[in-house]
């Protein structure tokens, strides 16, 4: 590693952290907060800046978060720290049931990245790179990564988050294809259309109803038409009476019996002037330990048959969203649909679109200028786009977990190799463990991750003054292929 053929100087640390969104983010900062002297981190994140990531580096000040300001913070142990940064960066007036800007977020992972190293003896470098292959080589683990620069470290973290849309395979539609926008949060994605022949959102979750919205706020009058397989838009937010939590140890474990105790509990709820709401969120604390407790078999039968109704009543959107796009379905602006794409025909004016209807399996033509992939993140990670996981599956340091929702992982977060073995220098944080976990893309409980994450990981370094460390600015590399995160934008 240090032949005369090197073009940049190896980089050594302690962990090195894939992906530098909220969840690699608010790792390194836990670790600079909590490590003793001389610990060492390297943040590799390809976008230019470290701490929005995918979920909150939109730019549209429409798109909310889909949780209240009073649930996002950072910090499992300081649950009020985001509602309060807000009040004192963003407005005074913040309250905690408010639905903040996405792009806000983005500004406080970034801030509380910054401010982590300023009474930290530990080092931060952040490289604007990609990791494109790992080796073990002398009991350490060595990260390639685009730029031809090699990072050496004892632990190594894949905080990779979402991954874009999977390929729509449509019948007719070609490589070549223009008016089809494989993914919407791309920077080269165009959204522009053509007012008279409207856009089509294929997928009808969070993203469908971000880039619908977003579409509006530029001013766009055409139809969007969103459509999906069932046809069901994300519920909305609303206050309820809470409710105590329904699930124990002696619930059953199935997905029948489970459904009919939620619907009795909700027909109670109901009874006492409260509604569904409060019974998925009671659910909320304790999914993951549902989740384990089903053999696989019913958790292949959750995935079919339920899934697609538990979405859109557990990630629900801000009421004042969940407004204007009913308003918007009412009026016809917005038309939601249910069905399969069957046939893709673009030509120099549009695509024509058909789509079987779910219900009476007539086939129905549908002219468009666009077709927006809004089906969410890819989650069979051998058919990504990802060369450092290309490359681990490959060497056999990883495997699939058998629901094709991530990598498999030990209870702390290891990664299992095809063996079953867990990986004693590399592991995963958030959507990686969606199948040992379920929920793991938000910040309530990524947030739970990444505190466990970091105690583990700073092992003997652990500093007795855990709960009293202060925050700062860590210590930024200035080398070529690194870069400065951005001190907050001001929304006031």
């Amino acid at each position: 590693m240090s032949g005369a053929s090197q073009v940049k100087k190896d980089l050594g640390c302690n962990v090195a952290i894939i992906g530098g969104g909220f969840s690699g983010s608010m790792l390194a900062a836990q670790l600079l907060r909590i490590a003793g002297r001389n610990f060492s981190v390297v943040l590799v994140e390809r976008g230019p800046v470290p701490g929005p990531g995918l979920a909150f580096g939109t730019q549209f000040e429409g798109n909310l978060l889909n949780v209240p300001a009073k649930n996002m913070s950072a910090y499992p142990d300081d649950p009020d720290h985001f509602w309060r940064w807000a009040q004192r960066n963003y407005k005074r007036s913040v309250k905690p049931d408010d639905f903040l800007p996405r792009a806000l977020y983005g500004q406080y992972v970034a801030s509380q990245l910054r401010e982590a190293g300023r009474s930290s003896s530990g080092k931060l470098q952040c490289i604007q790179d990609e990791a494109t292959s790992l080796a073990r080589v002398d009991g350490k683990a060595v990260l390639h990564l685009a730029s031809g620069q090699t990072v050496v470290a004892d632990k190594v973290v894949l905080a990779l988050g979402n991954f874009p849309p999977g390929e729509l395979s449509l019948a007719g539609k070609t490589p070549d294809c223009t008016r089809y926008v494989a993914n919407p949060w791309s920077s080269g994605a165009s959204l522009d259309v053509i007012q008279q022949n409207g856009v089509l959102l294929v997928g009808s979750g969070l993203t469908s109803v971000d880039v619908a919205m977003e579409l509006r706020a530029r001013g766009f009058q055409g139809a969007i038409h969103i459509l999906s397989r069932r046809g069901l838009l994300p519920q909305s937010h609303k206050a309820t009476i809470s409710c105590p939590t329904i699930w124990s140890h002696s619930s059953p474990r199935t997905v029948r019996g489970l459904l009919r105790e939620v619907r009795l509990q909700i027909r109670t709820a109901e009874a006492r002037g409260s509604d569904w709401r409060a019974v998925i969120d009671s659910l909320r604390p304790v999914t993951q330990q549902i989740w384990r407790t089903l053999p696989q078999a019913e958790q292949r039968r959750f995935l079919r048959h339920v899934r697609a109704y538990w979405d859109v009543h557990r990630h629900r959107i801000a009421e004042r969203v969940a407004d204007r796009l009913a308003l918007e379905v009412r009026n016809g602006r917005i038309r939601v649909l249910a069905g399969r794409i069957t046939q893709y025909r673009e030509d120099a004016d549009g695509v024509e679109i058909t789509y079987r209807e779910r219900k009476s399996g007539e086939k129905v033509a549908l002219r468009v200028d666009r077709v927006v992939n809004c089906t969410g993140p890819a989650i069979d990670y051998r058919q990504v786009a990802s060369p450092l996981l290309s490359d681990l599956l490959h060497k056999k340091l990883a495997r699939p977990d058998q629901l094709s929702l991530g990598l498999d992982v030990s209870s702390d977060g290891a990664l299992l190799d095809p063996q079953g073995r867990p990986s004693d220098f590399l592991y995963a944080l958030g959507p990686l463990r969606k199948e040992s976990l379920w929920e793991t893309t938000a910040v309530p409980e990524i947030r739970v991750q990444v505190s466990q994450m970091a105690k583990l990981l700073a092992g003997d370094h652990l500093e007795d003054a855990l709960a009293t460390a202060a925050m700062a600015t860590p210590k930024v590399s200035t080398s070529s292929s690194s870069f400065r995160i951005p001190k907050e934008t001001s929304y006031a």
